[in-house]
């Protein structure tokens, strides 16, 4: 018997040829954005202390103790869902505590002035201009673990009507912004997405009308920065994505 002879010709030449393969594969569905817990945590921190949320010691022992594994997939994160005070007034009270968050992350950053929350003047009353889908009611204080599966889900969609739902992100999209602030610089409409923030409706009042047919959504440009937009719920838009939190 000749020493080294392989009785299948290019069988380790196909062997390697599918690991390379199998690593090519590993690599494609690999989240370059993928943070470690203390990372995440001092994150957390640094918002905390220059927003004054009040977050105690304890509740960062506790997230560090129960924090998930980070999820597979090109675009699966492991994130926060922050939520201050209770119904109507606790869903403002958040939105606008994690807008100051994303001004705090990103330098270059603006907002729609018709993207509101609270009252504001139309036709001589005041009228609500943010709620959430899931209603107001649903609001209640927490500070706990979140799964997004996939950020870039319902790429491409018909219309946002067709994909949302309770679990359509709203608050913990906004967190996204602030802790994975890389993900956002990377958008590009193409190989990254975009993303609304279903879980929100938005009144844009006109013609006499109050009118909850909007979303926010989260933009970027390298020319004019991080920005909060508003999109008409029933208009597709290729670029955005309408993921949801587990």
């Amino acid at each position: 018997m000749i020493q080294g002879f392989d009785i299948f010709p290019g069988s380790s030449l196909n062997n390697r040829a599918k690991k390379m393969g199998e690593e090519s594969m590993c690599t494609k569905n690999q989240n370059p954005f993928e943070q470690t817990v203390e990372e995440q945590l001092a994150a957390l921190r640094r918002q905390n202390k220059l927003g004054s949320w009040g977050i105690e010691e304890s509740v960062f022992a506790r997230l560090a103790k129960t924090a998930p594994e980070w999820p597979e997939g090109r675009d699966a994160y492991r994130s926060f869902r922050i939520r201050f005070g209770e119904g109507r007034d606790g869903v403002i009270k958040t939105f606008e505590a994690h807008v100051n968050a994303v001004k705090h992350t990103h330098d270059n950053f603006w907002r729609w002035n018709g993207l509101l929350s609270g009252e504001h003047p139309f036709l001589g009353k005041q009228i609500d201009r943010l709620r959430l889908l899931a209603g107001n009611g649903s609001h209640a204080p927490m500070i706990e673990w979140i799964i997004i599966p996939d950020l870039s889900a319902n790429l491409g969609h018909g219309s946002i009507n067709s994909v949302r739902g309770v679990k359509s992100l709203a608050d913990a999209g906004l967190v996204v912004i602030w802790l994975v602030p890389d993900r956002v610089r990377a958008i590009d409409y193409k190989e990254w997405c975009a993303w609304f923030l279903a879980g929100y409706e938005v009144n844009e009042p006109r013609d006499y009308v109050q009118w909850w047919t909007s979303v926010p959504c989260v933009q970027y440009s390298p020319h004019t920065g991080t920005g909060l937009q508003t999109w008409l719920r029933c208009y597709p838009n290729p670029g955005f994505a309408a993921p949801s939190g587990i």
